[in-house]
C-alpha cells in the first residue's frame, strides 16, 4: 500500500511524500522540485492613478492579464501516515500558497501629462508594480488557495481509494 500510493502520487506530481506505516518510515521524502501547483488562474487587473499640482494633472491607466498559480511548498513537511487496524491513510500537507503571480502582457489605456506636471518613468514603474500588486491581491481573495487544496485532495484521495484505503487529510496549521 505503501509503495503504491506514493508511487501513484510521484506519477501524478513528480514528488514522493514521506510514507510511514504504524509510525515507522518507510519511504523517505524526495522532491526534486520544491513546489508543486496545483492550480493555475488567469486574472485580469485594472489600475488608474492621477496626480495634481498646481493645477496640473497627469494620470496613468493600466490594464493587465496575469496567471496565478497556487499549490504547496514542497520544502514543509508532507507525510502519508497508514495505519493498519483499520486500514486508513492520514495525508499531513503544508498550507497550500500563491506560488507565483506572472504579469503576461499589460497596456497602457491612459497615459497623460499635465501642462507642468509631466508623468516620469519611474511613475509608469510604480504603476506596473500597483498592477502586480493589485493582482496578488486579487489571486489571494479569489478562492484559488482553497481550490489548490481541493484539487491535491481529491487526486490523492483517489490514488488512496485505487488502493483500497480510506483517506483523512490533516493541516498542521489548522491545529495550532
Amino acid at each position: 500500500l505503501a509503495t503504491n500510493i506514493s508511487q501513484g502520487i510521484k506519477e501524478t506530481f513528480n514528488f514522493t511524500p514521506q510514507v510511514r506505516v504504524e509510525e515507522t518510515v518507510v519511504i523517505e521524502q524526495n522532491t526534486p522540485i520544491f513546489e508543486v501547483a496545483t492550480v493555475a488562474r488567469d486574472l485580469a487587473v485594472e489600475y488608474s492613478w492621477s496626480h495634481q499640482w498646481l493645477g496640473s494633472t497627469k494620470t496613468i491607466a493600466l490594464r493587465g492579464t496575469f496567471t496565478a498559480k497556487a499549490g504547496f511548498d514542497l520544502k514543509e513537511p508532507f507525510s502519508l501516515d497508514i495505519q493498519k487496524y483499520p486500514l486508513k491513510v492520514q495525508a499531513r500537507m503544508p498550507a497550500p500558497k500563491i506560488l507565483s503571480i506572472q504579469l503576461n502582457s499589460y497596456r497602457i489605456i491612459h497615459d497623460e501629462s499635465g501642462w507642468w506636471n509631466r508623468i516620469s518613468d519611474s511613475d509608469r514603474e510604480s504603476a506596473v508594480q500597483a498592477l502586480q500588486q493589485i493582482a496578488r491581491e486579487k489571486a489571494q481573495n479569489s478562492g484559488i488557495l482553497a481550490e489548490a487544496r481541493s484539487t491535491i485532495e481529491q487526486r490523492i484521495k483517489e490514488i488512496v481509494e485505487q488502493n483500497g484505503a480510506m483517506v483523512e487529510f490533516k493541516y498542521p496549521w489548522q491545529e495550532k
